[in-house]
C-alpha cells in the first residue's frame, strides 16, 4: 500500500515503520479457544449410477429331458451267479405258485446247464442296490445238456441234425406283480435276438398255456393239437412247439 506523502518528517517516519495490518485477522480473545475452522466446502452430489440397458425378453424356462438315465427302465442281463439263480428260483416259485404249479427237483437241476437271461427293473436311485428280477428265460444247446422234453417230440424232427444245431428255449417267467409296461414285448424281442444271434437249425420250446400266443408270434409251429402234462412239474400243461430257423427268418430276410 503506498504511503501518503506528508510534509512533516517525523510523521512520515512513523507512518513508514507502522506495519500494514489490513490483511491480518484479529487474534482470538481467549488464547485457549481453537482457531476458527474454514467453512465447509459445498458438498457435491454423488454421481448417479449408470443406467442399465433394457433387458431382452426372458427366454422360456429350461425343461428337463424327456428321458433321463435315472428313470426306471428294463435291462436284460445274464444270470450266472449263485445269487442270480436263487433270485430266479424265487421268481419261479412266486409266479408258479399263483398258477398252482410246483417244479420237480430234476427240472431245477438242469438250470445251471443253460444260458439264463434276466430282465431287471432298474429304477431311479437303484444304482447302489441290486435291481429286482421281474422276468427271465433260458436257452441251451443239445451239445451241452439234454433236452427237457425232447423225448416227447417225434424222432423224425431231429433226423439229419447235429447236436450243436438243436437248441431248447424255455423257462420264460414274468413277475405277475409288475405294474410297468413293455415287459412282454421286451421278452419277445430279446428271445428273437437270441435266436437270430445263434441261428439254430432247430429250436424247440415248451410254453405253458398262458404264453402260447406269445410264442406263436415268433413263428413257431405246434406238435399235436392240445397241450400235454409237463413231466417235470405238477399241475401244469405245456404246448410242444418247434421252429426251423430258415422258416422263422423269412419275414426278416426278404
Amino acid at each position: 500500500m503506498a504511503v501518503e506523502k506528508t510534509d512533516d518528517p517525523i510523521e512520515a517516519m512513523l507512518s513508514a515503520q507502522a506495519p500494514d495490518r489490513g490483511d491480518q485477522t484479529d487474534p482470538p480473545a481467549n488464547p485457549d479457544d481453537p482457531a476458527p475452522e474454514d467453512p465447509p466446502a459445498e458438498e457435491k452430489p454423488s454421481p448417479e449410477p449408470p443406467k442399465r440397458a433394457a433387458r431382452e425378453p426372458r427366454s422360456p424356462p429350461l425343461r428337463p429331458p424327456t428321458h433321463s438315465s435315472l428313470e426306471a427302465r428294463l435291462e436284460v442281463r445274464p444270470i450266472g451267479t449263485p445269487l442270480g439263480l436263487r433270485e430266479l428260483a424265487a421268481l419261479h416259485k412266486r409266479t408258479w405258485k399263483m398258477l398252482n404249479v410246483q417244479e420237480k427237483r430234476v427240472h431245477v437241476l438242469l438250470w445251471p446247464l443253460a444260458i439264463h437271461f434276466g430282465l431287471y427293473n432298474v429304477g431311479a436311485g437303484s444304482e447302489r442296490r441290486r435291481p429286482p428280477l421281474i422276468g427271465a428265460f433260458w436257452a441251451r444247446c443239445l451239445a451241452d445238456a439234454p433236452l427237457t422234453l425232447g423225448h416227447l417230440y417225434p424222432a423224425q424232427l431231429f433226423k439229419g441234425m447235429l447236436a450243436s444245431e438243436v437248441f431248447e428255449f424255455g423257462g420264460m417267467v414274468i413277475d405277475p406283480t409288475y405294474q410297468g409296461k413293455g415287459l412282454v414285448k421286451m421278452m419277445s424281442d430279446t428271445a428273437r435276438l437270441f435266436v437270430f444271434s445263434r441261428r439254430p437249425k432247430l429250436l424247440i420250446t415248451n410254453p405253458i398255456e398262458p404264453l402260447y400266443e406269445m410264442y406263436k408270434q415268433l413263428g413257431l409251429k405246434t406238435v399235436g393239437r392240445e397241450p400235454v402234462e409237463h413231466p417235470h412239474a405238477f399241475n401244469v400243461k405245456v404246448w410242444l412247439m418247434y421252429g426251423r430257423f430258415d422258416e422263422m427268418s423269412k419275414p426278416y430276410f426278404m
